[in-house]
Parts: C-alpha cells; structure tokens; sequence
C-alpha cells in the first residue's frame, strides 16, 4: 500500500512537470515579434508540496522501563529496521503519504524476547514507546507460559493472554445454594481475598469493586459474580472459575475436606480463583498460589515473587497477545476455559 501511494505521487509530479514544459516550450516558440517584457517571460512551475511524516519514539526494557540500547525496530512496511540510540530512541520519517494505519513493527535485541507490537501512525508521533521483555532472571519464559498461556497442565495451551482489559468488578451473593446466610467469617475472608488479589494480580492497574446481597445476579460484562456452596460430600474441589472470562463466573465450595476448623473458605483459594478470573493458570510450582493443590494450614493467600513479576508483565500486553509476545492485529474473542482446582491432602 505504501509503495501504490508512492508511485501516485511520482506520476502526478511527473505529469506536472511534463506539462509545464509543454508550455515552456509554446511560451517560447510562439511568442512573436513582441519583447520578452510586454509579453512577460515564463517562470517554472512551482513543486508539488510533498506529505513528510516521521514516527519517533523509544524501546524500553517491559520490566525495569529502562531504555534499551541497539534494538532493532522493523517496520512492516516498505522500510528498512533502524536500531536505537544509547538510550534506546528510535525515529523513521519519510516524504510521501505515511503508511496504512495501525502498522507491525518488528522489535528484537540481544538478551530479550522477540516481538510484534502495532502502532498507531499519524503525521508527526513523537510518543511511541515500544517495549520488549527480558529474557533472563527474574523472568522465565516456563514460568510465564505456565501462568499465562496454562502450559502446565491444559493440553492446548499455549493460549492467548486472557487478562482483563477493564477494572473487574465483583457481586458476593451472601445466601448459598439453598439460600442459608453463609456465616460472616466467610464472608470477611472472601472480601479480604478478593481486595488483596485483584492488585496483586494485574501489577497495581486495578482495585477490586465488591457488591454482596442475597439476590442472584446474572452474567453482566465487567462483572465477576461469587457464589458460594456449602457442599460437605464433596471431597474434591474447592473452588471453580473460568480463566478470563467476561463476565466471570467463580464458586467457592465449604466442605471438609478445603476448611481448617473455623476457617470454612481459606483465603488462599480465593486468591486463587481470582487469578483464574483474572487470565491465569495453573502452575509447578508448589509455592505458589496458582499451584493446583491447596496446602493444609489454610494460608491467607499471597503471590509468590514470580507470580507477582510475571503477571505484572502479563497486564502490560493486551489481551490476545501470543507466543512468544505478538500482539494481535485487531480485537479478538477467546472462549475462556473452566479450570478446577484440586485439593492436597489437608490436615484439620
């Protein structure tokens, strides 16, 4: 496309000036026995003006937001890459018509993860900062693809990242199943849960908003509705949400088996459930809070520093994003996936 609006302009500059010297030469050879002043002497014609546009910006580090230094930046249109500054600056300008807008730029530099970002492009931009992740500690790429992109244990992942792109809000339904009035221990842990995880989860870009009432809600868009069951034959699951659905939907079940005495719902697998609400997965590590088995002293619930990094970076992509780290061309729909978590032996 850039290339067709190039060629346009050659050929009407071009025809311009050939007619320009059609008259020239007319001017000239038929001008008479009169004086170059009384018939006025021929001027050239003026150029075409011609469109410059010019992108400018810089490529930082996703992680530390430092400015990342012989990047290379690779336009996916009719340019060759340029490589950024000491400081990571980058700029492209060019005459003629800018190209199709939003355009791919291709990012790569020594030590970081590859990507495809798009960009918004316009006559003159002086703001676009692109940015690339880290490939070396504290980041790693297993840990991410675990926890965003479900590598562990779903048979289909690598998936999209299925973050949240607007703040959440919650609706606590204070009656269960049968409409018994679950005790407010409950649900004090769950508000507390759920307060604490939604920060935790999308790296401080979103406070948790909580409603409760006795009334059922239906699904409604930026809204996840918390259901809670009291089931004491039910000896495996704890808790049950489909990752990054919109509207979301989790349920958290009271039985033996997940309680420790009084603490009927442990806070750590509502911090659990939330981060399946809020995009993520399961993952090895046992330490962490998206492990699959619940520990049995019910905890509080709180990241583990890798949970905490790396879901930071998670929520600094858009969702759709894919493996390795290429944002997607326009708004995408994903089916969001129901995702059981499995209790380990609990010791009450």
């Amino acid at each position: 496309m850039p290339l067709a609006n190039s060629a346009v302009t050659v050929s009407r500059l071009a025809l311009y000036l050939v007619s320009g010297a059609f008259v020239s030469l007319c001017a000239a050879a038929c001008g008479g026995s009169g004086s170059s002043a009384s018939k006025g002497s021929p001027t050239d014609p003026s150029p075409t003006p011609s469109n410059t546009w010019s992108i400018s910006g810089s490529v930082v580090d996703t992680g530390a937001h430092k400015g990342v230094s012989n990047a290379s930046v690779k336009p996916s249109w009719n340019m060759p890459p340029v490589s950024t500054d000491a400081n990571g600056g980058y700029s492209f300008s060019a005459s003629g018509n800018p190209p199709p807008s939003p355009n791919k730029v291709s990012l790569s530099a020594s030590g970081f993860v590859n990507r495809e970002q798009w960009i918004t492009i316009q006559s003159q931009r002086s703001d676009v900062t692109l940015d690339l992740i880290r490939n070396s500690a504290p980041f790693s790429m297993e840990f991410y693809r675990q926890l965003a992109r479900g590598t562990f244990d779903e048979a289909d992942g690598p998936y999209p990242l299925q973050r949240w792109e607007q703040q959440p809000k919650f609706y606590l339904q204070t009656v269960d199943q049968i409409g018994r009035a679950v005790p407010p221990e409950v649900l004090n842990t769950i508000r507390d849960a759920v307060s604490r995880a939604v920060p935790a989860w999308t790296g401080g870009q979103y406070t948790a908003v909580l409603e409760s009432g006795k009334e059922g809600r239906p699904g409604v868009p930026g809204w996840i509705n918390i259901t809670v069951q009291n089931s004491p034959g039910e000896r495996v699951t704890c808790g049950q949400s489909y990752v990054g659905a919109d509207p979301g939907d989790i349920q958290l079940i009271m039985n033996p088996v997940c309680s420790c005495g009084p603490i009927k719902v442990p806070g750590q697998v509502v911090v659990h459930e939330v981060g399946h609400a809020l995009g993520f997965f399961h993952v090895a590590d046992n330490k962490s809070v998206m492990y699959p088995e619940a520990p049995g002293n019910c905890p509080v619930g709180e990241l583990s520093a890798s949970e905490s990094y790396h879901s930071a970076i998670a929520y600094q992509r858009p969702r759709g994003n894919e493996d390795p780290d290429n944002d997607p061309t326009m708004s995408k729909s994903f089916f969001a996936r129901p995702v059981r978590g499995r209790p380990g032996p609990i010791i009450n």
